[in-house]
């Protein structure tokens, strides 16, 4: 490999990805009438977007964190805090009290998808979204 095909592929991120879910995302993308490279592209940008990035100096902090770890800036105005409390609003408007319960089951589902993934049931083209019972 030459040095240039080195340094352009210093800037790729290769997945891997379970067959299944790979042709979710080809059904998904051919859909919206984007290739599967955009589609994943699209993806990953919307979600680094809800990351908690510091307005300050561009560090991506953990979602929990007030202050950036890096230059100790407030993260009060990261896109994730702007974000996270106009969702908040709007459910709180929309559904009063119950509201405050869907947004705190949507950051669960946002923060760890991985550990919500075992309550969500594929039941044909519907999914159903269970709780376990404390």
């Amino acid at each position: 490999m030459d040095t240039e095909t080195a340094e352009k592929n210093d800037d790729q991120i290769l997945l891997r990805l379970p067959k299944t879910l790979k042709t979710q995302i080809e059904t998904a993308a051919k859909l919206e009438g984007m290739t599967t490279q955009e589609w994943i592209r699209k993806a990953v940008s919307y979600r680094i977007s809800l990351l908690n990035v510091c307005p300050a100096c561009g560090t991506i902090n953990i979602s929990t964190a007030k202050y950036c770890n890096e230059c100790g800036a407030s993260l009060k105005e990261s896109k994730r805090t702007l974000y996270m409390e106009w969702m908040a609003q709007n459910l709180e408007e929309e559904f009063g009290e119950k509201g405050s319960q869907l947004f705190a089951d949507w950051m669960q589902l946002v923060d760890d998808p991985g550990a919500q993934i075992k309550s969500i049931d594929k039941n044909g083209k519907w999914v159903v979204i269970t709780q376990e019972k404390p």
